[in-house]
């Protein structure tokens, strides 16, 4: 049986119905298409209080770069609009740490990580926002076919076939995040891209957020919003690295790990 198959047998099993995800608003005093992510100096950065509903681009260097944690910041909001909302992360290289993922406040029980083939992952994560069963989908872009970086070649390999290669990969990501977009339409789920910082776009893709985030020391974090809907694009800001849920120690050890990258 197929990944696509047997993810769709357990949507079935869920009850999901596609384009009626059931949405409860704790917190009206931001806009009411943001999902307030509860870390006060990173939602005062965010151009809506919060990250939009459509898809979201977090992109962080592989290594520290501080998305992992604000997935988790967003898939602990997300189960916290409903008890019965449920999130999904899309995990082929089995980077998910379930200790750290229980000490960022997140319910396992009502997150679904799917691990398998990278050739069945775009087609999944299309397959899941589709059907308004999630309130939040995390995708780790860099598996997703024709994301991945292009792998060395022989030595006598030109520079136009990397550059013909290169412009596919891209012109594939800009496809799969439009497909996304117009997916996530109906549900109004969240939906975050974990991009490669090293790796740069062309051209914008169609997200409605892009931010780009680093980290210049264990206890900070640099978030510089790039793209945004309405083309609020702000400055680079450092707030204190502190994501919510955690037991946040006052050391840099304690800092580096609470995240994966």
């Amino acid at each position: 049986m197929s990944l696509a198959h047997e993810v769709e047998t357990l949507l079935l099993q869920l009850g999901s119905s596609k384009g009626k995800l059931r949405i409860a608003r704790a917190d009206e005093t931001v806009s009411p298409q943001a999902l307030a992510l509860s870390w006060a100096e990173l939602d005062a950065v965010l151009p809506d209080g919060g990250l939009p509903r459509g898809v979201v681009e977090l992109s962080a260097p592989r290594a520290l770069g501080g998305s992992t944690s604000i997935a988790l910041a967003a898939v602990r909001a997300g189960q916290r609009r409903s008890k019965s909302a449920w999130c999904a992360w899309l995990d082929p290289e089995g980077t998910l740490h379930a200790p750290g993922v229980v000490a960022a406040g997140v319910d396992l029980a009502r997150m679904l990580v799917v691990r398998g083939p990278r050739a069945q992952l775009g087609r999944v994560a299309v397959k899941m926002v589709e059907s308004g069963a999630f309130e939040v989908v995390v995708v780790d872009f860099d598996a997703v076919p024709g994301a991945e970086r292009a792998s060395s070649g022989p030595e006598s390999e030109d520079r136009g076939s990397k550059g013909r290669r290169r412009v596919g990969a891209e012109a594939k990501g800009q496809l799969f995040a439009r497909k996304l977009a117009l997916a996530a339409e109906p549900s109004g789920s969240t939906v975050l891209l974990l991009t490669d910082a090293s790796r740069a776009h062309s051209t914008p893709w169609p997200v409605a957020l892009r931010v780009e985030l680093s980290r210049p020391s264990p206890c900070d974090l640099v978030v510089r919003v790039a793209k945004d809907k309405r083309a609020r694009i702000g400055l680079a800001k450092t707030i204190p690295f502190q994501p919510p849920g955690f037991a946040f120690e006052e050391s840099a050890d304690a800092a580096v790990s609470l995240a994966s990258r």
